[in-house]
């Protein structure tokens, strides 16, 4: 297989401004370089089409995990592969789910991967189910697992605790990491939330947020706990958990007058606003979020608005506890679009955050990297990925320790989908 040609970002060099300067960033670690990216040949698995993926870097070797799904209508299934240097090849993929398991195919709530640095690797997906007389579908949160670092998998978990009350909706789910190795998974459901709400549904039915614990690594998962209402449906739920042990959940609310913005949220505790965007949407605009917590404590998260005069992919880095939902963001991609603008954050430790747009720069059709400085205060650099038309939900996987980053999407072209991906070279 030939080597992949590395491609340069936009972002034109500069020269020092003086040998004491270089001196001082290059003791104190800080220098970096522009970006390049590498485009990946991804595995193929059976079917005449792939997409939903999900990647990560395992924390032990710095092994690229890769998870997606592959078939066609009424055939989907979920496999995995690994690679062991840095997706220039992959193992042969494994399948995760067994015959008949019906897998929702909407991009946000597409499966997501999670692993630790005991060989752990865990897949979360919904399920789709449509029944007669029912308009909505039902979905359950499945999770399965595997001990061996993804060469076996065992059988599926239903995440949610009532799937033998009956058809219900699960979905849109999010999964943290405890630093114990336990995990926390959240997710948009029919039942009622804790928040006690009025009978008013005269701006339309909205779904509440319930989470549940696993203490074993997704082998079997706790009560589930209602926590919010008023959460939109169709918009991801996103879970980070700190090293202290405290998770901390995003997801988009629906106020009174159709205002869809994005909040943050303890558990236990109030849904307060990212920022007050004010975006006035008649109906769920399928545009989750994206959020990490990075090892200096601080708080990274990506979102999009459709807000007037505000359209566009935004970003913050805040301590938790001081977050200021008044002081303004940090704009990454200005532009209205319809369908939304998807994005994902991923670590990269002193190269600062790594965010996956898709988008062009102007707003447009297209894929876009975005890097922002350490401190969250600037935009280093802007990649648009040439040839990139199409691409559909990013998912950015890294880790604060390497200086690469793995982005994956689904890319739709004449009515079909594929997987595509490429490594990001971060060369500080």
């Amino acid at each position: 297989m030939p080597v992949p040609r590395e491609h340069r970002s936009n972002r034109p060099l500069t020269a020092a401004p003086g040998f004491a300067l270089t001196l001082l960033l290059a003791l104190a670690g800080c220098s970096h370089g522009p970006s390049t990216y590498t485009p990946l040949t991804p595995p193929t698995a059976p079917g005449a089409e792939s997409g939903a993926p999900t990647v990560e870097i395992d924390p032990r070797n710095g092994d690229a995990l890769l998870a997606w799904v592959a078939g066609g209508p009424g055939e989907w299934r979920l496999w995995f592969a690994r690679s062991h240097d840095r997706g220039a090849t992959w193992s042969a993929p494994v399948l995760v789910t067994p015959p008949g398991e019906a897998i929702q195919l909407d991009l946000d709530t597409s499966p997501i991967l999670v692993c630790d640095d005991e060989r752990h690797v865990g897949i979360a997906w919904s399920t789709a189910v449509y029944l007669p007389g029912r308009l909505a579908r039902a979905s359950d949160v499945r999770f399965a697992r595997s001990m061996d670092g993804g060469r076996t998998w065992g059988p599926p978990v239903t995440v949610n605790d009532d799937a033998a009350s009956g058809p219900a909706e699960h979905s849109h789910f999010g999964v943290g990491l405890y630093p114990d190795g336990s995990l926390l998974a959240a997710w948009l459901d029919d039942r009622p939330g804790a928040e006690r709400l009025d009978a008013d549904v005269s701006e339309g039915v909205d779904a509440s947020v319930h989470v549940a614990r696993s203490l074993n690594f997704g082998g079997s998962w706790g009560a589930n706990v209602a926590q919010w209402s008023r959460a939109c449906r169709d918009c991801r739920v996103a879970v980070a958990v700190d090293i202290m042990g405290q998770p901390l959940f995003s997801f988009r609310k629906h106020y009174p007058g159709q205002v869809r913005d994005v909040v943050l949220a303890r558990l236990e505790g109030p849904a307060v606003r990212a920022y007050e965007d004010y975006w006035v949407a008649p109906d769920a605009p399928h545009a989750g979020t994206s959020l990490v917590l990075s090892r200096d404590g601080t708080l990274r998260s990506v979102w999009y608005t459709g807000a007037p005069y505000r359209a566009g992919v935004w970003f913050r880095q805040d301590l938790p506890e001081l977050m200021d939902s008044t002081r303004a963001p940090l704009a990454l991609i200005r532009g209205h679009r319809d369908p939304v603008i998807t994005s994902d954050i991923g670590k990269a430790g002193m190269s600062g955050s790594l965010i996956a747009c898709d988008a062009d720069t102007a707003g447009g059709d297209g894929l876009t990297l975005v890097r922002v400085n350490s401190n969250g205060r600037r935009v280093e650099e802007r990649i648009e990925i040439p040839g990139a038309q199409g691409a559909s939900h990013p998912y950015v996987g890294s880790i604060n320790t390497r200086r690469y980053a793995f982005v994956a999407w689904t890319e739709r072209r004449d009515g079909m989908s594929k997987l595509r991906l490429l490594r990001w070279n971060l060369h500080r």
